[in-house]
């Protein structure tokens, strides 16, 4: 799997506030969350794989739970909005001049966002199926002004013969199932995330969206 959690620490500022044991300890519970999920997980192999007592990881996170939510919180009130508010700025709101180069755009832009978050991404999509809080945060992150400036592109190509003339939430739809595919067949089937297969899932959004 793509990027390590140690490589994560040094590419965000998550982690700011914990020392360098503590930021030993969250690199190691996030390879373990993202291995083996967090009920199979336990306090004693993420010690063990941080090189610590089991005691630092309770004298600071009190608990299992308190460790998983220390690497949440942060990823869901400042990683996620960073990204998603990047993405506005980057990807929507262009010009596009046909549906290749849109999807190819926004399907290649997340598909790099997985590769270099995947163990994160993993951990947050295990608590999203799980946690009624998580997942409302998650849906909470998606922004007006994301909503609207998706709803602009998509209106923008569909009075320019670009896309099919459905409803909205069936053209995000569409577009999220092929996204999803490739994200869940990556992270919990061991598919491959190569050039091939990210072209081929372009390709089938194309072929389901085009209005011809």
């Amino acid at each position: 799997m793509a990027n390590s959690a140690d490589n994560i620490l040094h590419q965000t500022q998550l982690f700011t506030n914990f020392t360098a044991k503590q930021k030993l300890i969250i690199i190691a519970a996030i390879e373990v969350f993202a291995e083996k999920g967090y009920a199979a997980a336990s306090t004693k192999e993420i010690a063990l794989r941080a090189g610590v007592a089991e005691g630092n990881i309770y004298s600071r996170f009190t608990n299992k739970r308190g460790l998983l939510n220390a690497i949440i919180a942060p990823v869901l009130s400042q990683m996620f909005p960073d990204e998603l508010d990047d993405f506005i700025k980057s990807r929507l709101h262009q010009d596009y001049v046909s549906l290749e180069t849109f999807l190819t755009v926004l399907i290649k832009d997340r598909v790099t966002f997985l590769k270099d978050n995947a163990q994160i991404i993993k951990i947050v999509l295990s608590e999203l199926l799980n946690d009624t809080q998580v997942r409302a945060q998650v849906v909470d992150g998606f922004t007006t002004q994301y909503w609207e400036s998706m709803t602009h592109d998509l209106n923008a190509m569909v009075k320019r013969g670009l896309i099919v003339d459905w409803p909205l939430e069936d053209i995000l739809r569409t577009m999220w199932s092929m996204t999803g595919g490739l994200i869940l067949g990556f992270l919990y089937f061991d598919q491959p995330l190569d050039a091939n297969t990210v072209n081929h899932a372009i390709t089938a959004a194309i072929k389901a969206l085009s209005p011809n």
